[in-house]
């Protein structure tokens, strides 16, 4: 979409979508100028031992701290930005780094760093009364020892794997700065999901409905963003697309469900904007929550099982109020669910 415009555009890293159905592994999708996608397919590490599609040739990373993946390809982004800022046609880059999935291997040089880092002791971790919970928690016992000894070694792991994101990112900006672009693009740092780190006896897993799997950070800066100014909208993933077109000066396809951001990285607050969110996950069949500023209902549909939590009274989700809330807001929390769940496009928004 950002090349109809007459963008530079470049893929650097994991590629979420679906590749097209008997795609060689030299497959490159449409509307790319530059890519360096990994391949899936052949990932065994993550961090080291690594295949890559590089502009339609396939390459191998092996274990040296050379082939260490984030550096790789920070390397590989910073060069595009600083060849492209050269250039008379704007660009589009987009960084999707492995960090910090396990089994979070760090790059040597942050081995001494968070040597007493613990899984977060939240008053949901290795919850104790988990009645209130589905039935996957509810048969979930407490963590042994051993169990919390691997979450505190996975959480040390992956704070050190995120410190070669941070050195990236200060790469980028610095790269952006050199060239003369740094004020004039637009940086949006997120995430695709959160992870549970031992919150309600859940350990490394990230399908679920609760705070810490489905809220990430987003941040952004660029013209007209106001520095250290926060927003308490309720904003998705899915926005990101429409608000990208819309900086770009394109229109987005009404097909789209989300809506562009760009009034309120300017400090406007739309007064139609959306009052709550939908969550949704596949396994086996489509579950969902619907989210607002204050509840946070949920469906598993393939058990038929419910919670609803107050997350202002109750930001750690340790009460579910499915069993005692009055049975007509029950409903009406699950006809809006359904709504959102069967919108398409502008309903969606």
């Amino acid at each position: 979409m950002a090349e109809g415009r007459g963008y530079r555009t470049a893929l650097v890293g994991k590629y979420l979508n679906s590749y097209a159905i008997g795609a060689s592994d030299s497959y490159i999708p449409p509307g790319w100028d530059e890519w360096f996608g990994r391949l899936s397919a052949y990932e065994t590490r993550r961090y080291f031992d690594w295949w890559v599609n590089d502009n339609g040739q396939v390459f191998h990373y092996d274990d040296e701290q050379a082939d260490y993946s984030t550096d790789v390809e920070a390397k590989r982004a910073v060069d595009f930005v600083r060849r492209a800022a050269g250039g008379s046609e704007p660009f589009f880059l987009y960084v999707a780094h492995e960090a910090p999935h396990d089994p979070a291997l760090y790059a040597d040089r942050y081995g001494a760093e968070f040597k007493y880092a613990l899984a977060p002791r939240v008053p949901s971790f290795d919850e104790d009364d988990v009645s209130d919970k589905p039935r996957f928690v509810r048969n979930t016992p407490p963590f042994t020892d051993a169990q919390i000894d691997a979450l505190d070694k996975l959480q040390r792991f992956r704070l050190r794997c995120m410190r070669a994101v941070e050195d990236f990112l200060a790469q980028l900006l610095q790269a952006l700065s050199d060239t003369g672009q740094l004020d004039r693009t637009w940086v949006f740092f997120t995430s695709d999901n959160g992870l549970l780190m031992g919150q309600h006896r859940i350990g490394a897993r990230k399908a679920t409905f609760y705070e810490e799997a489905v809220r990430v950070p987003l941040a952004v800066r660029g013209p007209g963003v106001a520095a250290g100014t926060k927003r308490s909208e309720l904003v998705s993933l899915v926005d990101l697309a429409p608000t990208i077109l819309d900086l770009a000066g394109a229109t987005a396809p009404e097909a789209l469900d989300g809506r562009s951001l760009v009034p309120l990285m300017r400090g406007q607050a739309p007064s139609d904007w959306r009052r709550d969110l939908l969550v949704e996950y596949y396994d086996p069949d489509l579950s969902a929550a619907l989210r607002t500023d204050q509840w946070s209902y949920v469906e598993w549909t393939s058990s038929q099982q419910y919670e609803l939590y107050d997350v202002v009274a109750d930001p750690y989700e340790l009460q579910s109020l499915h069993r005692t809330a009055d049975p007509a807001t029950m409903a009406s929390f699950a006809a809006r669910l359904h709504a959102l769940t069967a919108c398409r496009g502008a309903a969606c928004r």
